[in-house]
Protein backbone atom coordinates (compact mmCIF):
# COMPACT_ATOMS: atom_id res chain seq x y z
CA UNK A 1 0.00 0.00 0.00
CA UNK A 2 1.36 3.54 -1.17
CA UNK A 3 0.63 6.81 1.13
CA UNK A 4 -1.04 9.34 -1.25
CA UNK A 5 0.62 12.82 -1.87
CA UNK A 6 -2.12 14.56 -0.62
CA UNK A 7 -1.96 12.58 2.76
CA UNK A 8 1.81 12.95 2.89
CA UNK A 9 1.22 16.79 2.50
CA UNK A 10 -1.12 17.14 5.02
CA UNK A 11 1.12 15.41 7.25
CA UNK A 12 4.44 16.93 6.60
CA UNK A 13 3.73 19.85 8.90
CA UNK A 14 2.53 17.34 12.12
CA UNK A 15 5.42 15.47 11.31
CA UNK A 16 8.00 18.16 11.87
CA UNK A 17 6.48 19.65 14.36
CA UNK A 18 6.12 16.37 16.64
CA UNK A 19 10.12 15.29 15.65
CA UNK A 20 11.51 18.80 16.54
CA UNK A 21 9.13 18.93 20.02
CA UNK A 22 10.71 15.12 20.98
CA UNK A 23 14.22 15.77 19.76
CA UNK A 24 14.37 18.72 22.60
CA UNK A 25 13.49 16.78 25.34
CA UNK A 26 13.89 13.03 24.28
CA UNK A 27 17.19 12.06 24.52
CA UNK A 28 18.53 8.81 26.74
CA UNK A 29 21.36 6.70 26.51
CA UNK A 30 22.75 7.26 23.43
CA UNK A 31 20.36 8.67 21.42
CA UNK A 32 20.28 12.39 20.90
CA UNK A 33 18.49 15.19 19.97
CA UNK A 34 18.76 14.29 16.63
CA UNK A 35 18.66 10.83 16.27
CA UNK A 36 15.01 11.15 18.08
CA UNK A 37 14.52 13.13 15.10
CA UNK A 38 14.69 10.95 12.84
CA UNK A 39 13.33 8.73 14.54
CA UNK A 40 10.11 9.91 14.45
CA UNK A 41 10.09 11.13 11.27
CA UNK A 42 10.22 7.05 10.42
CA UNK A 43 7.99 6.24 12.62
CA UNK A 44 5.37 8.45 11.39
CA UNK A 45 6.47 7.80 7.82
CA UNK A 46 6.12 4.13 8.78
CA UNK A 47 2.79 4.94 10.37
CA UNK A 48 1.24 7.15 7.02
CA UNK A 49 1.42 3.74 5.57
CA UNK A 50 -1.32 2.19 8.11
CA UNK A 51 -3.42 5.63 8.53
CA UNK A 52 -7.38 5.31 8.22
CA UNK A 53 -9.16 8.51 8.44
CA UNK A 54 -12.31 6.87 9.54
CA UNK A 55 -10.32 6.38 12.92
CA UNK A 56 -10.10 10.07 13.57
CA UNK A 57 -7.93 12.67 12.69
CA UNK A 58 -4.31 12.51 11.48
CA UNK A 59 -2.69 14.67 14.18
CA UNK A 60 -4.14 12.54 17.03
CA UNK A 61 -3.20 9.62 15.08
CA UNK A 62 0.39 10.43 14.57
CA UNK A 63 1.13 11.75 18.32
CA UNK A 64 -0.44 8.69 19.81
CA UNK A 65 1.72 6.73 17.73
CA UNK A 66 5.02 8.37 18.27
CA UNK A 67 4.02 8.43 21.87
CA UNK A 68 3.88 4.60 22.04
CA UNK A 69 7.06 4.07 19.84
CA UNK A 70 9.70 6.03 21.59
CA UNK A 71 8.12 4.45 24.76
CA UNK A 72 8.91 0.79 23.41
CA UNK A 73 12.45 2.61 21.84
CA UNK A 74 13.26 3.42 25.40
CA UNK A 75 12.00 0.15 27.21
CA UNK A 76 14.01 -1.77 24.59
CA UNK A 77 17.43 0.49 23.92
CA UNK A 78 17.72 1.92 27.83
CA UNK A 79 18.77 0.48 31.17
CA UNK A 80 18.81 2.46 34.28
CA UNK A 81 21.97 2.47 35.60
CA UNK A 82 22.79 0.87 38.94
CA UNK A 83 24.12 -2.62 40.26
CA UNK A 84 21.44 -5.52 39.85
CA UNK A 85 22.82 -8.38 40.73
CA UNK A 86 20.42 -10.70 38.88
CA UNK A 87 21.44 -8.79 35.79
CA UNK A 88 24.04 -10.65 34.14
CA UNK A 89 25.49 -12.16 31.07
CA UNK A 90 24.58 -10.49 27.59
CA UNK A 91 22.27 -7.97 29.68
CA UNK A 92 24.99 -6.70 31.67
CA UNK A 93 27.09 -6.33 28.91
CA UNK A 94 23.88 -4.17 26.76
CA UNK A 95 23.34 -2.46 30.29
CA UNK A 96 27.09 -1.30 30.31
CA UNK A 97 27.25 -0.24 26.60
CA UNK A 98 24.12 1.82 26.69
CA UNK A 99 25.47 3.44 29.89
CA UNK A 100 28.96 4.09 29.60
CA UNK A 101 30.20 7.72 29.64
CA UNK A 102 31.79 9.26 26.92
CA UNK A 103 35.81 8.92 27.04
CA UNK A 104 36.24 12.52 26.06
CA UNK A 105 33.88 14.07 29.05
CA UNK A 106 35.62 11.53 31.81
CA UNK A 107 38.09 13.20 33.68
CA UNK A 108 40.46 10.85 34.48
CA UNK A 109 43.66 11.23 36.23
CA UNK A 110 47.05 10.05 36.28
CA UNK A 111 46.03 7.65 39.22
CA UNK A 112 42.77 6.58 37.50
CA UNK A 113 41.90 3.18 35.99
CA UNK A 114 40.85 3.35 32.73
CA UNK A 115 39.50 -0.30 31.59
CA UNK A 116 36.65 -1.68 33.93
CA UNK A 117 34.49 0.54 36.50
CA UNK A 118 33.28 -2.84 38.03
CA UNK A 119 33.89 -4.06 41.98
CA UNK A 120 36.63 -6.24 39.99
CA UNK A 121 38.82 -3.77 38.96
CA UNK A 122 38.58 -1.20 41.94
CA UNK A 123 41.95 -0.95 44.05
CA UNK A 124 40.81 -3.08 47.75
CA UNK A 125 41.63 -0.96 49.71
CA UNK A 126 39.86 1.90 47.99
CA UNK A 127 36.99 -0.77 48.28
CA UNK A 128 37.48 -1.07 52.33
CA UNK A 129 37.70 2.67 53.08
CA UNK A 130 34.25 2.84 50.98
CA UNK A 131 32.60 -0.36 52.90
CA UNK A 132 33.47 0.84 56.15
CA UNK A 133 32.50 4.60 55.47
CA UNK A 134 28.64 3.11 54.31
CA UNK A 135 28.64 0.93 57.35
CA UNK A 136 29.74 4.08 59.90
CA UNK A 137 27.00 5.60 58.42
CA UNK A 138 24.64 3.32 58.34
CA UNK A 139 25.24 2.92 61.94
CA UNK A 140 24.91 6.45 62.95
CA UNK A 141 21.79 7.36 60.73
CA UNK A 142 18.28 7.32 62.23
CA UNK A 143 16.51 3.95 61.84
CA UNK A 144 13.98 5.39 59.41
CA UNK A 145 16.93 6.73 57.01
CA UNK A 146 18.24 3.60 56.55
CA UNK A 147 16.78 1.53 53.98
CA UNK A 148 16.67 5.28 51.87
CA UNK A 149 20.64 5.50 52.05
CA UNK A 150 20.90 1.78 51.01
CA UNK A 151 18.53 2.79 48.02
CA UNK A 152 20.67 5.94 47.52
CA UNK A 153 23.98 4.75 47.37
CA UNK A 154 22.38 1.67 45.00
CA UNK A 155 21.30 4.53 42.48
CA UNK A 156 17.64 4.13 43.27
CA UNK A 157 15.28 7.05 43.58
CA UNK A 158 14.92 8.68 46.75
CA UNK A 159 11.99 11.25 47.67
CA UNK A 160 13.56 15.33 47.64
CA UNK A 161 12.73 15.59 51.06
CA UNK A 162 13.64 11.94 52.00
CA UNK A 163 17.25 13.15 50.55
CA UNK A 164 17.08 16.61 51.64
CA UNK A 165 17.08 14.94 55.34
CA UNK A 166 19.98 12.45 54.44
CA UNK A 167 21.79 15.13 53.34
CA UNK A 168 21.95 16.62 56.45
CA UNK A 169 22.35 13.43 58.44
CA UNK A 170 25.38 12.63 56.62
CA UNK A 171 27.17 15.90 56.92
CA UNK A 172 26.48 15.87 60.51
CA UNK A 173 28.14 12.04 60.48
CA UNK A 174 30.89 13.00 58.56
CA UNK A 175 31.61 16.19 60.29
CA UNK A 176 31.44 14.23 63.91
CA UNK A 177 34.03 11.74 62.18
CA UNK A 178 36.47 14.35 61.24
CA UNK A 179 36.18 15.86 64.31
CA UNK A 180 35.99 12.79 66.42
CA UNK A 181 39.31 11.68 64.38
CA UNK A 182 41.52 14.74 65.23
Amino acid sequence: MSVSKDLINKAYPIIEKLAKSRSRHGAFAYYEGCDIYQEVWGMCLDALDRYDSKIGPIENYLVKHVANRLKNLKRDNYFRPGFDVSTSGMARIRMNLVNALSIWSADIDTQGKIIGSSIDNTDPIDYLVYEETVEYIKERLPINLVEPFSDLINNNKVRSHVLDELRSNIANILEQRKYNDK
